[in-house]
Parts: C-alpha cells; sequence; structure tokens
C-alpha cells in the first residue's frame, strides 16, 4: 500500500518541470514573477512543488518559503495570515543584520495593526481593548497587538467609544502605517537587506480554500508582496481559481447569452494573466510514464529500502537515455533477482498491460492511479487469505468498469448472480465487438454501443465464459464503489456537486449552469456521487430533482439509463412521496424513446405498490397509456 502524500523523491519524470520552472525564478530580470503550477486534483502539484524547493535549497543565495493557504483557511483574514507568516519566516533566517531585524519587528506591528483594525474592533469591539489592557503589554503582544503600548492601552480603556474610533480614524490616516505603496516599500527593502539574490515563496493548497481567501491571498501577493527579487509559485487547480474569480467579480449567471458567456470568460482570464504572469500547466502522464510509475511503486513495497534505492538510481540513470520508454520488467530484472520476489515479478509482468488499459480511464493521475493500485493490492491480498483463484487481469478489467461505470459495473453484478458466475450478456458483446459476428444488439444493452463501454469489452482478457463470482466477492462492499466517492474526485468536481444539492436554489442553477463546461468523464463523476447519497441518505429531494435536471440538461441516452437505474434501486420507502418522479421519467420518455420498455416498467412496478402520491401518479400514467 502507498501513502497519499506529495514527495521529494521523483517517481514520475517530473525533474524536467522543476528544472524549467527553476529557469524563470532564478532569472533575476524577470524578478518579481508569479508563477502557476497548475493542474488537476492529485496531478502532483504539491510534489513538483517540493521538488523544487528542494532544488532552490541547494542555491545560498536563493531563500525559500513554503506557506500551505489550507492551514490557515480557518483565519480571518488571508491577506493578514500570509503577510505575517512570510515575513515571520524571513525573520528566521539567522544571517539578518541589525537594520533587518529592526525591519522585520516594523513589518510586523504594521500587520498587528491590521489585525486591530480589521478584526479586533470589527469583531470584538472595545471589549478587545479592554482584554488587552486588563492582561498587560504581555497579553498584547500574546494576542497579535504588539504596537500598542502600555500608556496606549490605559488611554485607550478609560476612552468611550467616540474616542475609540477616533483614535482608530487617526491611525488609518497615519500614511506611515497603513498606505500599501508604504508597506510594499518596507517589505522590499527587507528583502534587500536579506542579501538573497532571491526570495522564492511557495503557496500550495490555494484550490482548497473557500472563493473569498483565494481571492485575498492573490490580491494580498498582488498588493502587497510582488517586489524586487521575489517570486511566487502558486500551485492550484485553474479551474478552481477561476471559479474564485467568477464568484469575486459577481460574473455567474443565470443567462445562458453565449456572447455574455465568451465576455465572463474572458474577464475571469484577464484578471488571472494579471495575477499570475507564467502559467505552467502539469501534463497528463503518458501510458509509458504510467507504467514505469506503477512499477517504481511496486518495486517500493515490495523490496527493502537498499534495494529500492538501486532500482530508483538506476531509473534515474535510465531516465536520461530513454525519455519515452517505460522502466520495466527487463530493465529492473538487471538490477534484482527477482527469484526471491515472486509476488513482485507477477506484477510487473501485469504492469504493461494494466497500464493501457488505465491511463486514459484514471486520465493520467498519480494519485488515480496509486488509489486503484491500493485497491487492486487489497483484493489481491483478500483473495488470497480466501484461497480464491483470482487472475489479475480480469479483476483488474472489472475494476475499471468499476471505476468509470458504476451503474454498469452493478448491472454485471445482477447478470452474475442471477447466472452462477456467468454473464451471456457479455459473452454476446464480446461475439460482436471482439469477433465481430454479425448478431444484433438488444436494446436492453444499447448503453454497450458507446465507444468507452465498447472498449472496455474489447480489452483482454475475454470474460463472457468465466465464473465471476469470486471477483464480485471480492468487491462485494464495493457495489456502490469505493472507487467513486467524495475523496477521489477533483476538487472542482467537488464542488459543482455541494453546489448542486445545496438547500440554496440559486446556487444550484449557478452549479447547474456550470455543468455545460466540464467533460463526460467528470459528469459521470457527478452521477456516481449522487447516486452513492441516494442511497446512503434519507432526505434526497434534492438530490433527485438536481440530478434529473443535470441528466436533462446532457441529453445522453448513457446518462439518462443510468438515471433510471439509479431510481430502480433506491427504496420504494424513499420515493413514495415524490410524485414528480412520474414527470421527470416522462421527460426522459419524450427525449429518448428507446427507453420507454425501462421506464413503463419502473411506473407500472410503482403503480401497484402502497398508496403514496407517486403510486398515484403511476398508476395514473398506467391507465391513460392503456386506453
Amino acid at each position: 500500500m502507498w501513502a497519499d502524500n506529495e514527495t521529494t523523491q521523483d517517481l514520475l519524470n517530473y525533474e524536467v518541470h522543476c528544472d524549467l520552472i527553476k529557469e524563470y525564478l532564478t532569472a533575476k530580470e524577470l524578478l518579481p514573477l508569479t508563477i502557476g503550477v497548475f493542474g488537476d486534483w492529485g496531478s502532483g502539484k504539491s510534489s513538483i512543488m517540493r521538488m523544487l524547493e528542494e532544488k532552490l535549497k541547494a542555491d545560498e543565495k536563493v531563500l525559500t518559503i513554503y506557506f500551505n493557504s489550507w492551514l490557515f483557511e480557518s483565519y480571518e483574514d488571508a491577506k493578514i495570515s500570509i503577510l505575517e507568516n512570510i515575513i515571520l519566516e524571513l525573520s528566521k533566517n539567522e544571517t539578518l543584520s541589525n537594520e533587518a531585524k529592526k525591519k522585520v519587528l516594523e513589518l510586523l506591528s504594521r500587520v498587528d495593526y491590521m489585525k486591530l483594525t480589521s478584526d479586533g474592533l470589527k469583531k470584538y469591539g472595545k471589549n478587545v481593548i479592554d482584554i488587552i489592557a486588563t492582561g498587560g503589554i504581555g497579553t498584547a503582544i500574546e494576542a497579535g497587538f504588539s504596537m500598542l503600548n502600555q500608556d496606549t492601552l490605559t488611554d485607550l480603556k478609560k476612552a468611550d467609544t467616540e474616542e475609540l474610533n477616533k483614535y482608530i480614524k487617526k491611525e488609518k490616516e497615519n500614511p506611515s502605517k497603513t498606505t500599501i505603496k508604504s508597506f510594499k516599500n518596507n517589505f522590499a527593502k527587507l528583502i534587500e537587506l536579506t542579501n538573497f539574490d532571491s526570495v522564492v515563496i511557495f503557496v500550495d493548497d490555494l484550490d482548497r480554500c473557500m472563493p473569498e481567501r483565494v481571492i485575498e491571498t492573490l490580491e494580498a501577493i498582488k498588493l502587497f508582496l510582488s517586489v524586487d527579487n521575489t517570486a511566487f509559485v502558486i500551485g492550484a487547480d485553474e479551474r478552481i481559481l477561476k471559479h474564485s474569480i467568477s464568484m469575486h467579480l459577481k460574473l455567474h449567471t443565470f443567462k445562458n447569452d453565449s456572447s455574455y458567456l465568451y465576455d465572463s470568460e474572458q474577464i475571469v482570464t484577464d484578471y488571472i494573466e494579471k495575477l499570475i504572469q507564467i502559467p505552467y500547466h502539469i501534463p497528463k502522464l503518458s501510458p509509458s510514464e504510467i507504467e514505469s510509475y506503477k512499477n517504481l511503486l511496486f518495486c517500493q513495497n515490495k523490496l527493502s529500502p537498499n534495494e529500492f534505492d538501486l532500482i530508483y538510481k538506476n531509473y534515474r540513470t535510465f531516465r536520461e537515455k530513454e525519455f519515452y520508454m517505460a522502466y520495466s520488467l527487463g530493465d529492473i530484472k538487471e538490477i534484482i533477482n527477482l527469484n526471491d520476489y515472486i509476488e513482485l515479478e507477477r506484477l510487473l509482468e501485469i504492469s504493461h498491460i494494466m497500464s493501457l488499459m488505465i491511463t486514459n480511464i484514471l486520465k493520467g493521475n498519480p494519485r488515480q492511479t496509486k488509489r486503484f493500485l491500493n485497491t487492486f493490492i487489497l483484493r489481491q491480498k483478500l483473495g488470497k487469505v480466501a484461497k480464491l483463484e483470482i487472475d489479475s487481469f480480469i479483476l483488474i478489467k472489472l475494476m475499471l468498469l468499476e471505476y468509470f461505470n458504476t451503474p454498469l459495473f452493478k448491472k454485471l453484478n445482477d447478470f452474475q448472480s442471477k447466472n452462477d458466475g456467468f454473464i451471456k450478456e457479455v459473452r454476446l458483446l464480446e461475439s460482436v465487438y471482439i469477433d465481430t459476428e454479425n448478431i444484433e444488439i438488444p436494446d436492453t444493452l444499447k448503453e454497450w454501443e458507446e465507444e468507452k463501454n465498447k472498449n472496455w469489452i474489447k480489452l483482454e482478457p475475454k470474460i463472457g465464459e468465466i465464473d465471476l463470482r469470486d471477483y464480485f466477492w471480492l468487491a462485494r462492499d464495493k457495489t456502490g464503489s469505493t472507487l467513486s466517492d467524495m475523496h477521489t474526485v477533483s476538487r472542482h468536481i467537488q464542488n459543482i456537486y455541494r453546489g448542486l444539492v445545496s438547500d440554496k436554489e440559486p446556487e444550484r442553477r449557478v452549479k447547474l449552469n456550470e455543468v455545460k463546461q466540464i467533460t463526460d468523464e467528470d459528469i459521470s463523476e457527478l452521477i456516481r456521487l449522487f447516486e452513492k447519497n441516494i442511497h446512503s441518505i434519507q432526505d434526497i429531494k434534492i438530490h433527485l430533482k438536481s440530478l434529473h435536471k443535470m441528466i436533462i440538461q446532457v441529453n445522453q441516452y448513457t446518462f439518462y439509463e443510468q438515471y433510471i437505474s439509479i431510481i430502480k434501486n433506491t427504496s420504494y420507502s424513499k420515493v413514495s412521496k415524490f410524485p414528480f418522479i412520474k414527470e421527470d421519467l416522462e421527460q426522459i420518455l419524450i427525449k429518448e424513446n428507446r427507453l420507454s420498455n425501462n421506464i413503463n416498467e419502473l411506473l407500472l412496478k410503482y403503480s401497484n405498490e402502497s398508496i403514496s402520491p407517486l403510486q398515484i401518479a403511476s398508476k395514473k400514467f398506467i391507465e391513460e397509456n392503456n386506453n
């Protein structure tokens, strides 16, 4: 099993990205500079930033500071948290001169003042002064209000609210304490006094923060901290940044006007370009890169640290010569005698075909790949403990379907459970798509005509004549699919899903509009999240309504079929009070007549249930259509 953490060990050949970004960060003529390291959830942004930090630390003339935005999410003011933490990190430099130390204290005093004016009085009113004054100057410093000396505290404690407001007004009008330009000039002076050629500040996990915090952090960098000899590296999902900017500028709309949408998108793009000069997008991994990555993970998991170190060093040498080739079984055999590692050798033997199978489905995403492998290894071990004869290729093939199309995976489970583990439907599809036999596919299997489902059928090995009971037994608690829960989808999709099930109608409408901009794979992710929660929570009204609206908007046969399957597999007690389900199914029927049998069968079933709003509506539909 493998931990889901960033690393400075380069198993992904990311050093090329680090070297290129480093060139920009150390080019003094380009500073000040802000670089965005953009990538989907799990693409390796944090690992690249950590590796880059390690490279820069080797240069004595470069100071690096790492700031994790997510750790300070609970702070009231994002600007203050990033300003304070960066200044404090600078103050830890043991080579600071006395003049530089004074500049640190001066800047911290200004940050303290910002705390008082933006948080203290706004949040606590005059009570904050009472608390600080009562506790003495020690409490003041501890609370972060170090610019208030004891005399000032005493005077303020005696003052009434009007006098207190006058004091704050006077302090705000003091240009030496409050202006952005003054703060920026002093920060620039501090950077100059550090005697480093450049100060590189890494801002990680910004896309995990709320929209307003994202904007405040970006603006703090632009307004206060972007000075000579500084560079910022921001790791984020660009989609989250765009969403945050759109919310900040109130550009989200319910309009479908194409020119308005185009202009809004351009405004967001322009905004990002002003804040981030160089966007660097992490490319998705190729099949050979996925294969190398998996092989290294397998070796890391099965070998001793010393043996893996030999493999890793050899891989680094190999990568310098063979940029496009996979680091494979043959290469590893030259370094380690695998006779003592039978399980590792078996994993490496199936690695190539596994890589071809999962690259497209997992979208070349390192984290998704690692999670997939963790589940695969876990099921392999479970099979051994249960003394089952498990073919790894079949296990992988079924897990892939479980991952990218949970409803179809569940269908196969239903099929095999009714036929002693064999699936005649799959055997028929293999005859058509692999053996090219001229057999008509029945309407009940029409969803398999979709290209990605057809490609899955074509994957080796054939399973139509295999007893699959043991494989589905391994996944018996996964028919809801652990591979498709909230933690395995990108933060962007998580954000859309949460909006779609919000109890606020305007927010649901905004997110429904965002669905138009995402891929079919992302929509499948959303449907899986809906399905999981519809089956696990009690109050599903909003979930049902939002899911239906999304399906109608997308208007694809496969998604209609998945929607019907979700409704069908939801207990009657949960849906009985919702007569709108009948109307929603009718709307699908109008758009996709091929599903008439499925819909009629479901409504007939409801019409024979105990009396409820849905039963009455369904019975009326059946009676009208029988006349």
